[in-house]
């Protein structure tokens, strides 16, 4: 009985809030907010508040703009990217500088230790892959597969050490070029030449842009 009481209370509060908020556009025609007919119609449905559509005009988003959620595609807050918008930014803008922000000082140190780290914090395992396949393979063969033609004790082959450190600075110098592109014309265009490389081999066409 109880539970029956609580939901009959918060249905009516339910249809109480539609009433008022119905009411608060009674009498509003599209033309006079500055937004179309259809987008009115999608601020009713949608139940949004005339205060937040007014603040959402005031800011220069329109209705259809702020349905389709960019902040999500942009990886920000709702807030975050309202705030920016206030500010006369552009998505493009607000991607940038939160990139920008998000950008990690240390990710090039750490990835000239562990090739391949950079790429997979940002989402590029098959770039990552290499470089770390790469990086690995020449740790293991500079201690299996030692130079055994000269008399006495076996001696690394001095290849396999090369190819590790070939691994460590292109993983390192590809991760600092993403990490300041930003500011750097030239390192982006560096960055998308490298893009369009063929992820297999990518160690050794890095080796000849460092």
């Amino acid at each position: 009985m109880r539970n029956i009481l609580v939901s009959t209370g918060l249905g009516l509060l339910l249809l109480t809030a539609q009433a008022v908020r119905a009411d608060e556009w009674e009498g509003t025609k599209p033309e006079d907010l500055g937004i179309s007919m259809d987008e009115f119609r999608m601020v009713r449905e949608k139940g949004m508040s005339r205060n937040t559509l007014m603040h959402l005009l005031e800011v220069g988003v329109s209705p259809n703009e702020y349905f389709s959620e960019p902040w999500k595609k942009l990886g920000v807050t709702e807030d975050h990217w309202l705030s920016e918008k206030k500010a006369g930014m552009e998505d493009d803008d607000i991607n940038k500088a939160y990139r920008k922000g998000q950008s990690n000082s240390m990710d090039p140190i750490i990835s000239f230790f562990l090739p391949g780290y950079y790429h997979y914090r940002t989402h590029k395992p098959y770039v990552g892959l290499g470089f770390s396949t790469v990086a690995a393979a020449g740790v293991a063969l500079t201690f299996l597969h030692k130079d055994e033609s000269v008399k006495g004790e076996p001696t690394v082959r001095v290849i396999y050490p090369i190819i590790v450190l070939i691994s460590m600075v292109g993983s390192a110098g590809y991760a600092l070029v993403q990490t300041r592109y930003l500011d750097n014309q030239e390192a982006q265009r560096f960055s998308y030449q490298i893009d369009l490389l063929p992820e297999g081999g990518i160690a050794s066409r890095l080796a000849m842009r460092f």
